[in-house]
This record gives structure tokens, C-alpha cells and sequence, in this order.
């Protein structure tokens, strides 16, 4: 009899699409915009509505040339109809997630069962790594979305009997551009993948030159409409930051502490993403070895060492679920041309980003399509798998919305900009000035310039004395924030006072800070 869950899959693209949305979006108005990237997208995205500048990113006032402009322009739609808030931030990365999981369910369903396809789906939305980065208000899940519609529409379009060329040339070049505009030219990997299958398949891939050519300079040209008018209108600033600093500096130096430096922190973080994927992509990479069982038992009567080398090898085996499945394969890979695409799609998104030495988890997540992907294939006569699956499922689901929809509001409640702000608001006037001198997340910009048109103040640990005695000249109203504890060197501090603690997540510290508060009318 099949349970409500297998129902439910047979129709996998309404599934899919109905699980997905539940999954990212409950609780996305709970928890406060705190990471450093969510808050700087997030802002950056308003100031360009206020300015009414849909070409360059600003934020707190200045150029912001980290990514390309897709993801603002998807978040300034987002606030238009529901605000700027984090739920409207956030919105567009759920939505990109939820259309990166129909293609799979899409593709799925052309080369297996439906229920084989929703499992697909599944495995991408609910492995932990994007059930967090799923809801994330960057522009990662914008390019992971190009980066899968482009792999898919890659397939397609190197097939020898594709009779429907000039859609599929189209979609994939279209793709790429988008993808550019979305994280830049990283998503252009899935070019690789196709000419690696034409180089080690000519029979199974059709990939001419001319029209390959034709495509990319058609792919460069509708990136160049924005990119161009970004160019002229910051003097060549955004290519040079955004390509220097965020591109070729990641890839041969270390930022913000995200890797070992030298030769020897290069070799030992080489596989770490191989290593971090153990855990990206739980619960689907853990599987106990069903088949090992009667075996690891029989070993107890051979004697304790016997015993004890055949359970760390049935260990091994339930943590290398993924890696052995691959091992299993690899003998059939001649038979298995799409197994064989999605498993090189995501071995080059893998070995690229292991050779760039600034290193963070979700660099990799353009791949985990691909393995869902295969992965479903691979269980598609494993009378099992719909069981692991959905008791495993369950899991996840319970533990991401009891986190989101009871935890968030919890663990809002010990944010230090919270805190802050949940004092402040009442004080803040659209004149207001604000200076805030040893604490420097912008998750303060986010909050404050919600309300004042000045631009927020920020300064490191230096001279906060001496820099908050200047500030402090400023004709009212204005708010002067700093750590209490420089609070005593200040020789006047008129106003009112209020105090803050809390954590600061990105630095992962606790601080206690106060505020000066000089109203208008003081």
C-alpha cells in the first residue's frame, strides 16, 4: 500500500514546488537579516531604488562591486510588492531555489520515474546546505539556478538526434548570460563539462565550433548591455574590483581568513571540499550498509580484531554512501552517458574551486544538482530507497521549520543589533545622524537606514575616544554608539544613555555597547 508521501510524489512537479516553498519560506520574516553578505545585498538593493539606479550597486553611500547586478534587480522587484524587510530580501533566493529543484524534477522525469524524480528534487531543497543558503538573501542561489538550467539545456543541445537545436541554443546561450549576471563567470562551467564530453564522447556529444562561438559572443554581448553602462559609469571600477579583487584575487590569495596561506595550507585545504560535501549534503551522503550486515556479523566469531576492522569498515561505508555509489558505477560509466555528464559537471565545479585558495562551503553548490540528479538515478531499482528516503526527509523538515518557526524568534532575542535597534527605533528621525565606532557589521546600516536619510558612520578600533568627541560637535539629533567600556573617556556625554549586549554572529562575540542619544530639541 503506498504511503501518503509516495502519493504525493507521483505528481513531482507540483510536490516539489508545494515542498519547496513551505520549506524556504516558513520563517523567513522571523529571523533578522544578520549575516554580513545578507545585510550588504539587502542595502545595497534599497539604496539603488532610492537613488532610482538600476546599473551600479551602492551601499551606505559608496559603490558596491562585489557581484554582478541581477540579484539587486530581483530584491528591488521583491521590496516593490512586499517590502523592505528581510522576508523580501530573502524571497528571491527561495524562489531561485524552488525553480533550480522543478528543473531537476523536469530533467528527472524525461529519464526516470516520477517518483525517482521527486526524490531528485528532494535530495537538492532538503540537504542542509541549501535548506540554509536556500533562504539566503545573495546571490548564490541565482547562479546555482543558471549554472543547473544551463548543465540541462547544455545536455539537450549536445544531443546527436535533438531535433529541437535552435530552442535549446538559445535557452543555453540566454543561460549563460544570465548566469554571468548572477555571480559572474563562474557560471560559465557548464561550457567545460560540454567540451569534455565532446572530447571523451564524440559519439554521445554534438558541440560544432561555429555555432559554439556564435553562442558565447551572443552570451558576452547580452552580459555587455549591463555590463558597459556599469564600466562607463564607474570609470572602469566595477571590472577592475569586481574581476580583480572578487575573481582573480580569491583564486590566488586567501580573503577575509577563508584559507591557509602558503604552499602547504594550499596542499592541505586541496580536498576540502570533497571532505565538507559529507556534510552539505546530509542527510543524503549517510546510509547504513544493508548489505554488509550479515557479513560485519559473522566477523564477531573471528575473533575481537576480526571484529573490530570489519565494523570501522562498515562505518566507512555508511559515511562514503555517495563516494562508493560512484565506485560502484564507475565499471558501467561507457552505458551511462547522463551519468556520466552530471558526475563531470560536478567533479570540474569541484577540482575549480579546490584549486582557488580563498575556500568557503558553498562554493561547490553549483554540483549539487548534478548529484541529486544522479543520485536519484542510481536508486531507481532499490527497493529501499523510498523508505531512507522519506524517513530521512521527515527528519529534515522537522528540524529546519522547528529551528526557523521556533528557534528564530528565540535566538533573535540574544542579537546584539536587535538589541540595539529594538531601543533606538523610537529615537531615529529621518535627520538623524549616526555614528557607530568599534562595532561595524552592517547588519546597522540595514536597520538605521531604514529610517534616517544620513548615511551610518562606521570606524574601526581606532582612536574611538578622539573620533567620538568630534562626532559628539555635531549639532542634534544625532546617535553615537560605542563599546561601554570607552564610554569613560568620553569627558561629556550629555543625553540620553541606553545599553546594549548581545552577540555579534558574524564574529561570533559577545559586546556590550552604548548609546548617546542627542534629540533635536536637546
Amino acid at each position: 500500500m503506498q504511503s501518503w508521501l509516495e502519493k504525493f510524489a507521483s505528481r513531482p512537479q507540483r510536490a516539489i514546488l508545494l515542498f519547496s516553498l513551505v520549506l524556504l519560506l516558513a520563517g523567513n520574516w522571523l529571523l533578522p537579516l544578520t549575516d554580513r553578505d545578507e545585510t550588504r545585498f539587502a542595502e545595497a538593493s534599497r539604496e539603488m531604488l532610492q537613488r532610482s539606479d538600476f546599473v551600479v550597486p551602492w551601499f551606505n553611500g559608496q559603490w558596491r562591486f562585489d557581484k554582478p547586478v541581477l540579484i539587486y534587480w530581483c530584491q528591488m522587484a521583491s521590496y516593490q510588492v512586499f517590502g523592505e524587510n528581510p522576508f523580501g530580501a530573502r524571497l528571491p533566493s527561495v524562489l531561485f531555489t524552488v525553480g533550480t529543484a522543478l528543473i531537476i524534477v523536469r530533467w528527472g522525469q524525461k529519464v526516470t520515474t516520477p517518483k525517482n524524480a521527486f526524490l531528485a528534487g528532494a535530495f537538492f531543497v532538503a540537504g542542509l546546505h541549501v535548506a540554509i543558503i536556500g533562504r539566503v538573501a545573495t546571490a548564490d542561489m541565482a547562479m546555482v539556478f543558471f549554472s543547473t538550467l544551463a548543465v540541462y539545456s547544455g545536455w539537450e543541445l549536445t544531443r546527436p538526434d535533438q531535433t529541437q537545436r535552435r530552442l535549446w541554443w538559445w535557452l543555453f546561450y540566454v543561460t549563460l548570460a544570465f548566469g554571468f549576471l548572477a555571480k559572474g563567470p563562474v557560471a560559465w562551467l557548464p561550457v567545460g563539462g560540454m567540451i569534455l564530453g565532446r572530447i571523451f564522447r564524440k559519439a554521445d556529444f554534438r558541440l560544432p565550433l561555429v555555432e559554439t562561438v556564435f553562442g558565447l559572443l551572443l552570451a558576452t554581448a547580452l552580459a555587455a548591455c549591463w555590463g558597459i553602462p556599469a564600466l562607463l559609469q564607474t570609470n572602469g571600477e566595477y571590472f577592475n574590483v569586481g574581476m580583480g579583487e572578487h575573481v582573480l584575487r580569491r583564486s590566488t590569495g586567501i580573503i577575509d581568513g577563508h584559507g591557509l596561506k602558503g604552499s602547504l595550507g594550499f596542499i592541505a585545504t586541496f580536498p576540502l571540499y570533497f571532505l565538507t560535501f559529507l556534510v552539505s549534503f546530509l542527510p543524503w551522503t549517510f546510509r547504513k550498509p544493508v548489505e554488509l550486515i550479515p557479513w560485519w556479523h559473522q566477523q564477531r566469531s573471528k575473533g575481537t580484531g576480526r571484529y573490530f576492522l570489519a565494523t570501522l569498515w562498515y562505518r566507512v561505508c555508511f559515511i562514503l554512501n555517495v563516494p562508493l555509489k560512484i565506485w560502484r558505477w564507475w565499471p558501467k560509466r561507457q552505458n551511462d552517458g547522463l551519468g556520466w555528464y552530471l558526475l563531470i559537471q560536478s567533479l570540474l565545479v569541484f577540482l575549480v574551486f579546490s584549486f582557488v585558495r580563498t575556500k568557503l562551503p558553498h562554493y561547490t553548490m553549483p554540483a549539487f544538482p548534478c548529484i541529486a540528479l544522479w543520485l536519484a538515478l542510481q536508486l531507481k531499482d532499490d527497493a529501499n530507497a523510498f523508505a531512507w528516503f522519506s524517513t530521512r526527509l521527515k527528519i529534515m523538515c522537522a528540524v529546519v521549520l522547528a529551528f526557523m518557526l521556533i528557534g528564530c524568534p528565540i535566538f533573535a532575542r540574544f542579537l546584539l543589533t536587535e538589541d540595539l535597534w529594538t531601543q533606538l527605533r523610537p529615537q531615529i528621525k529621518p535627520e538623524t545622524k549616526i555614528a557607530c565606532f568599534g562595532y561595524t557589521e552592517p547588519s546597522l546600516v540595514w536597520k538605521f537606514r531604514g529610517i534616517t536619510t544620513n548615511l551610518v558612520r562606521l570606524e574601526e578600533e581606532k582612536n574611538i575616544p578622539v573620533l567620538a568627541r568630534q562626532f559628539l560637535t555635531n549639532p542634534p539629533p544625532l546617535i553615537l554608539i560605542l563599546p561601554t567600556k570607552d564610554l569613560a573617556q568620553l569627558p561629556d556625554t550629555n543625553g540620553l544613555q541606553f545599553s546594549a549586549h548581545g552577540l555579534d554572529m558574524v564574529k561570533f562575540k559577545n559586546w556590550n555597547l552604548t548609546a548617546i542619544v542627542r534629540p533635536a530639541n536637546h
